[in-house]
């Protein structure tokens, strides 16, 4: 049986991105490329502490790659907060070598959060408020957004992540938060990768 497109298997930190990413993912792939299909498997959660060790990283793996059709793909995406996005994103490489070094990973770190994203495609935000000129500056932004939300509206990931995705300018985004603009170039190398491959061998 061959598989004629992706199937993209993402591991996750947080509860909101476990239905967010998936949402976000659906959307983005034909507007990178137009008439592109790709399968986006449900997200496997894992907290971040784990995501950086290499016991708990490995299950991840070995539980996503068990699935069917088998991913041709696996997108690992997580927060760097405070710490370096590139060095993040290397450690987590580093260890997925160690236990699946045949498995076509990808690690794309939001540098500070998830909701830079938002910020820099603006999303969650009055209609006469510009986003800041670097969102991917802020520190806190969940907290930047739910203190410009409407009056008696307050940010919550779980509840808002599924909805923002939906509607954020993704052109926007890209351009202003070099992180996202990094997933998107990830998400085309996975749909430019040949996908006529048997589905046992695809990972």
């Amino acid at each position: 049986m061959t598989i004629p497109y992706p199937v993209i298997a993402p591991v996750v930190e947080g509860h909101g991105e476990e239905k967010a990413l998936q949402g976000l993912l659906h959307r983005l792939v034909p507007h990178l490329r137009e008439g592109a299909y790709a399968d986006i498997q449900p997200a496997y959660r894992l907290p971040h502490d784990r995501m950086l060790k290499l016991e708990p990283l490995s299950q991840a793996l070995t539980i996503v790659t068990a699935r069917r059709p088998c991913p041709t793909a696996v997108l690992v995406l997580l927060d760097a907060d405070d710490d370096c996005a590139v060095e993040l994103a290397t450690q987590i490489h580093s260890l997925a070598r160690n236990s699946h070094a045949h498995v076509p990973l990808t690690a794309v770190v939001a540098v500070r959060e998830f909701e830079a994203w938002f910020l820099a495609g603006r999303m969650g935000l009055p209609h006469d408020l510009a986003p800041p000129p670097n969102p991917e500056a802020i520190r806190g932004a969940k907290e930047w957004l739910s203190d410009r939300m409407p009056l008696g509206s307050t940010y919550r990931p779980p509840a808002h992540q599924p909805s923002f995705v939906q509607y954020f300018d993704l052109d926007a985004a890209r351009h202003a938060a070099p992180s996202f603009d990094k997933l998107c170039r990830e998400i085309l190398r996975f749909l430019e990768r040949p996908t006529a491959e048997r589905e046992g061998e695809a990972l």
